[in-house]
């Protein structure tokens, strides 16, 4: 089932997203991506998912093809923003997938809106503590635009030793969302640093999956974040980092089906 391309109006403006499968009786499936990707990351998943259910992934405002707020983004207005759209395509219950940045969004919407979600899962969870975050700041620095060019290669350069390994297809799609981002990059890294994910996730009342790839650039947060839920699991799958979701998407689907259970085709 192909994913098909869309933009919604909203109190906000305008945002991109993607869809795959029909519109049914059953709960719709919403992915959330990471920083600085949108929601090409998950194709593959919805490609394979869209058989099974109606699948939805908005682009975080500034990312991909939604534009950018008029001031710098926090959590709570991504959160606001995209339960907007799920609003104007008439989603008022989900399943709701968040990954990095998106596992931020996803708790923010669920302490804004306790029963949007049946079920919630969250892959590679930012429960970051401040040395963490010190740590990771000198890795996010906005994109400086220069005259001769220099900044197409230190954004390749950055991305590639993220996943050495990727496709180099892979590699150039994520390099191009950094580089269309520009000098705001930072504003969801910023976002993430300022948000309070950890008391909002020790508050959240619904069923949690928290889970990571072995190599995920943030697999510490993983036990951390499961010892704060109040009804949760934990799965460490064997393989797979950052970018897990296009270079291992067969793991993510088999948790989204099992835990989401899916129905078949």
């Amino acid at each position: 089932m192909k994913t098909r391309c869309d933009y919604v109006d909203t109190p906000y403006g305008q945002v991109h997203l993607r869809t795959a499968g029909k519109r049914s009786d059953a709960i719709p499936l919403v992915l959330l991506h990471q920083t600085a990707s949108h929601s090409a990351m998950y194709e593959s998943i919805m490609d394979d998912l869209g058989e099974h259910t109606w699948c939805v992934a908005p682009d975080t405002p500034g990312y991909g093809g939604t534009p950018h707020p008029d001031e710098a983004g926090d959590i709570a207005h991504y959160a606001r923003v995209i339960r907007a759209a799920l609003k104007a395509l008439g989603i008022d219950r989900c399943w709701l997938f968040g990954h990095h940045t998106g596992a931020s969004i996803a708790v923010q919407m669920l302490t804004d809106e306790p029963e949007l979600a049946e079920k919630l899962i969250l892959s590679g969870p930012p429960y970051l503590t401040q040395e963490q975050i010190e740590a990771i700041i000198p890795k996010v620095c906005p994109v400086r635009l220069e005259s001769d060019g220099s900044h197409f290669m230190d954004v390749w350069t950055r991305i590639r030793s993220k996943a050495p390994d990727a496709p180099v297809e892979l590699t150039h799609r994520e390099a191009v969302s950094n580089l269309q981002v520009g000098p705001r990059y930072l504003e969801a890294y910023t976002a993430v640093f300022e948000h309070d994910f950890a008391g909002q996730l020790a508050d959240i009342e619904t069923e949690t999956l928290v889970m990571a790839g072995e190599q995920d650039t943030i697999r510490g947060s993983l036990e951390p974040a499961y010892n704060v839920l109040k009804n949760g699991s934990i799965r460490v799958l064997p393989v797979g980092g950052t970018y897990i979701c296009d270079t291992h998407p067969e793991l993510i689907i088999e948790q989204l089906s099992s835990f989401f259970e899916l129905p078949e085709a």
